[in-house]
C-alpha cells in the first residue's frame, strides 16, 4: 500500500512523510503517559461531544481510508469498530474531554516498524477508567468491545497517553488495528 497522500479534507492536522512516520512509530502509541503530545505521525481530528460523536467519527475515518485505499468492505468493519469506540467516549466519558480520533501507521507484530496495519484509536481524558470485563449476559450494553476484538482479529487495546491536539491532556487512548491489503 502507498505511503499516506493528501490529509482528508476533515483532517485537522498534517500528515508526515513514510520516513517520518518509520522515525516516530516507538512512540505511536506509547504506555508512557508523560509522552510529549503531537509527535505521533498520522493524522488527529477532534471529535465533537454528544450524540454526533460516533457519526462524525464513521465519516472521517471512511474518508481517510478511503484516501488510502482501503476496500470498501475493510472500511465498513473499521467504521464500526470507531463507532463503538466513540461512543464508549461519549457514554463513559462525556465530561471528559477532549475526545480524539487517531489514525497512524503500526507495528504488524512482526518487528517491521510501520508496516502491516494502520491503526486507528479515540482518545478520551478519563484516563483512570480500565476496560469492563465483557460478559454476554451483561443486558444491552458491554458488547461493542467484544465486537471490535473480533473484527480487529485481537489486535486492539488501550493505552495511557496525552492528547495531541490543544493543551496536552492526560488520558487513554483506545486502539484498534485496521490490517492493510497485501500488496497486489
Amino acid at each position: 500500500m502507498p505511503g499516506p497522500g493528501p490529509a482528508p479534507e476533515t483532517a485537522h492536522t498534517t500528515v508526515h512523510t513514510t520516513a517520518h512516520i518509520a522515525q516516530n512509530m516507538a512512540d505511536a502509541m506509547t504506555d508512557e503517559p508523560d509522552a510529549p503530545a503531537g509527535t505521533r505521525p498520522g493524522w488527529v481530528w477532534a471529535l465533537p461531544g454528544g450524540p454526533g460523536c460516533a457519526g462524525h467519527a464513521r465519516r472521517v475515518l471512511r474518508d481517510a481510508l478511503a484516501a488510502l485505499d482501503f476496500p470498501r468492505d475493510v472500511i465498513g468493519d473499521a467504521q464500526l469498530m470507531v463507532s463503538e469506540l466513540a461512543t464508549n467516549a461519549h457514554q463513559h466519558a462525556g465530561d471528559h474531554g477532549p475526545h480524539e480520533l487517531w489514525l497512524y501507521f503500526g507495528d504488524d507484530g512482526t518487528g517491521g516498524e510501520g508496516t502491516g496495519e494502520v491503526r486507528c484509536a479515540v482518545f478520551d481524558a478519563l484516563a483512570d477508567a480500565a476496560l469492563p470485563g465483557y460478559s454476554w449476559t451483561s443486558g444491552d450494553c458491554g458488547r461493542g468491545l467484544g465486537i471490535v476484538r473480533e473484527l480487529a482479529h485481537g489486535r486492539w487495546g488501550m493505552r495511557r497517553t496525552r492528547s495531541r491536539l490543544g493543551p496536552s491532556v492526560r488520558g487513554k487512548a483506545v486502539w484498534f488495528a485496521i490490517p492493510q491489503a497485501p500488496p497486489a
